[in-house]
C-alpha cells in the first residue's frame, strides 16, 4: 500500500479536537526523528563542495549551514530548483506526482490546503526544470525512429486576448473557425525511437517546413538513424544527416500523438505559450512507469546543479512565440 501526503492530511482532518494535542505531540516526534536521521548524513558545500559544514541554526524551518571553508551559509536545498521555497520537499515531491498523473491544479490545491497560484506556479516551475533538462542534454534519435507531426488547437487559456489577433475568442471545448489545417493549429513534430525514447517539440502554426524540421531533428540524428515518415517532402531536408524513408505504418509516433492529445484534452488545453513544457512532460511520462519518473523528476528538483529558477522565469523565459 502506497501511502501519499494527501492521505495523511486526509486523515488528520477526521481526527477528534480531543485527541490533537496527542496526534500533534506524535507527527513532531516523527518530524524530529526524521531531521536528526536526514543530518546524520553527510552534507556538502553547494559552492566549494567540502563537507567540512557545521549546523548553522534554521531559517523560515529549514536547517542552515556553515562551510568551515569558505565561509558561506546554505541551506539543504539551495541553489536547487526549490529553494526559497515555502513548502517542504515532502509538498514538492507531492506535487511532482499529481503533475504527472494529471490531477488538476484546484484539486492538488484543495488535498494539501495550499492556493490555487501556489499549485500553478509550483507546477510551472517543475514543467520549466524538465523542459530545461531535455534543452541542455537533449534526446538522441538513434536507430529507427517513427517520425511524423501532430496537431492541436492553439490556445489563450489563461491570458487576456490580444488585440487584433488572427481570431476571435472561444469558450472551451470549441472547434476551429476554419476546416482542416490552418493557422489556428500548433504543428508538434515528433518521434519515438526503437528504444522508446520520445521527443516532441513544438515549432509553428499549421504544417512544418524543411527548416522547422531540420531544427528539430537535425542535430539529433546521425549517420546510423533511421527516419521513418509518412513521406512528407520536408524531412528530405535530413537526407544528408541520416536515412530517411517512407512507412506505411507508423503506430508507434501515432499512440504518441493520441497520448498528447488525450492529456490536453483532460487538461481543457493548454496555453500555447507553454505548449513546449507540457510537451517535455509528456515525453517524460508516456508509455513510462510514473512512479519511477516522479523520482526521477523529484531528484532533478533537489539536485544542486544549479537548476534554481524563480516564477518570473517560468513566466517569461524560453515561452513559445509561435
Amino acid at each position: 500500500m502506497s501511502i501519499t501526503l494527501k492521505d495523511i492530511i486526509a486523515l488528520a482532518k477526521e481526527i477528534p479536537e480531543t485527541h490533537f494535542e496527542e496526534a500533534f505531540e506524535k507527527l513532531m516526534e516523527i518530524k524530529k526523528k526524521a531531521e536528526d536521521e536526514k543530518d546524520s548524513g553527510e552534507q556538502s558545500c553547494p559552492c566549494c563542495k567540502s563537507t567540512l559544514i557545521v549546523r548553522n541554526g534554521k531559517a523560515r524551518g529549514k536547517q542552515m549551514y556553515l562551510c568551515r571553508n569558505c565561509k558561506k551559509g546554505f541551506a539543504e536545498t539551495s541553489t536547487s530548483a526549490i529553494a526559497h521555497s515555502h513548502s517542504s520537499a515532502t509538498v514538492w515531491k507531492q506535487v511532482i506526482s499529481d503533475t504527472v498523473n494529471g490531477v488538476a491544479i484546484d484539486k492538488t490545491a484543495e488535498n494539501l490546503d495550499l492556493h490555487h497560484e501556489t499549485v500553478f506556479n509550483m507546477r510551472h516551475k517543475i514543467l520549466y526544470c524538465i523542459e530545461q533538462s531535455l534543452i541542455s542534454d537533449p534526446i538522441a534519435l538513434t536507430g529507427v525512429c517513427e517520425t511524423d507531426e501532430t496537431y492541436v488547437l492553439e490556445s489563450e487559456k489563461g491570458r487576456k486576448f490580444p488585440r487584433n489577433h488572427h481570431r476571435k475568442p472561444r469558450k472551451h471545448g470549441a472547434k476551429a473557425s476554419k476546416p482542416g489545417i490552418s493557422n489556428e493549429y500548433v504543428c508538434v513534430c515528433t518521434s519515438v525511437t526503437g528504444e522508446d525514447e520520445k521527443v516532441a517539440v513544438a515549432v509553428n502554426r499549421a504544417s512544418p517546413d524543411s527548416q522547422e524540421i531540420l531544427s528539430v531533428f537535425g542535430e539529433r540524428v546521425d549517420e546510423n538513424t533511421v527516419i521513418l515518415c509518412d513521406g512528407k517532402q520536408s524531412y528530405n531536408v535530413l537526407d544528408n544527416k541520416c536515412t530517411v524513408a517512407v512507412a506505411k505504418r507508423i503506430n508507434k509516433v501515432n499512440g504518441f500523438h493520441s497520448f498528447i492529445k488525450e492529456k490536453l484534452e483532460d487538461m481543457r488545453g493548454v496555453a500555447t505559450v507553454y505548449l513546449n513544457r507540457y510537451n517535455a512532460l509528456f515525453s517524460k511520462i508516456y508509455a513510462a512507469d510514473k512512479s519511477a519518473v516522479v523520482e526521477e523528476i523529484f531528484e532533478l528538483m533537489i539536485s544542486r546543479n544549479n537548476t534554481f529558477n524563480t516564477i518570473a522565469h517560468t513566466q517569461s523565459v524560453n515561452l513559445l512565440e509561435v
